[in-house]
C-alpha cells in the first residue's frame, strides 16, 4: 500500500478546511428573503401591499420589476432589525402585460429575494358586498410560460464559485498524484 507523506496530507486537509470556511462565509453574504404579496396576478395601474421577512436587517432594499423590456425599479424599501419591512407597491398604469419577476435587490445589487408574478390589464376584480374574501392560494407549479430571465450575480458570489472549482481540481490532482516507488 503507497501512503502519502504526513506533510501532504496535512497540506490537502488544510486546503479543504480553509475552502469549506471560505464557501460558507461567501454563501452567508446575504441571508434570502422572502417576499409576499396578496396574490401573484396584478393589474396595471393599482397599487398593492407588499411585506417581506428574512431580509438583511435595517437595509435598503430597492424592489426591482423584470421582464423582457429590462428592469423597472418600483419603490425602496427599508427592513427593520428584524429584517422585516411592510409597504405599499404601485404598479405602472402604462406597463406590457405579462410574466415577470419582482426582485429585491440589497444596496451592493446582490438579489436577496425574488418573485414570479403576472401583469394584466385592466380594472381588478371586485367582489360583492356579501361575498366571502379568501385568501390566495400560493402555488408551486410550473406556469405555461417560464421566465427566461437572467437573476442578477455579485462578482464575489461569482469569484468564490469560480475559485472553489479551481481549489476542488488542484485537490483533485494532488491526491490522485502517487509518489514514485523506488525500483527494487
Amino acid at each position: 500500500m503507497i501512503t502519502a507523506p504526513r506533510w501532504r496530507v496535512r497540506l490537502v486537509t488544510g486546503i479543504a478546511v480553509l475552502v469549506a470556511a471560505t464557501a460558507s462565509a461567501a454563501a452567508a453574504v446575504h441571508p434570502t428573503g422572502v417576499l409576499k404579496l396578496a396574490s401573484r396576478s396584478l393589474v396595471a395601474g393599482t397599487t398593492i401591499p407588499v411585506s417581506g421577512e428574512k431580509f438583511p436587517h435595517s437595509a435598503s432594499l430597492a424592489l426591482v420589476l423584470i421582464g423582457i423590456d429590462g428592469r423597472l425599479t418600483l419603490h425602496t424599501v427599508k427592513s427593520d432589525v428584524a429584517g422585516t419591512f411592510a409597504d405599499s407597491l404601485s404598479i405602472p398604469g402604462d406597463i406590457e402585460p405579462g410574466s415577470y419577476r419582482l426582485v429585491a435587490i440589497a444596496s451592493d445589487g446582490d438579489v436577496v429575494g425574488t418573485l414570479d408574478i403576472e401583469i394584466a390589464l385592466g380594472s381588478p376584480p371586485t367582489a360583492p358586498d356579501d361575498a366571502v374574501v379568501h385568501e390566495p392560494v400560493q402555488h408551486s407549479e410550473p406556469t405555461a410560460e417560464p421566465l427566461g430571465l437572467e437573476r442578477a450575480r455579485s462578482p464575489l458570489v461569482t469569484g468564490s464559485a469560480l475559485g472553489v472549482v479551481v481549489v476542488a481540481l488542484v485537490l483533485g490532482g494532488i491526491m490522485l498524484r502517487r509518489p514514485a516507488t523506488p525500483a527494487s
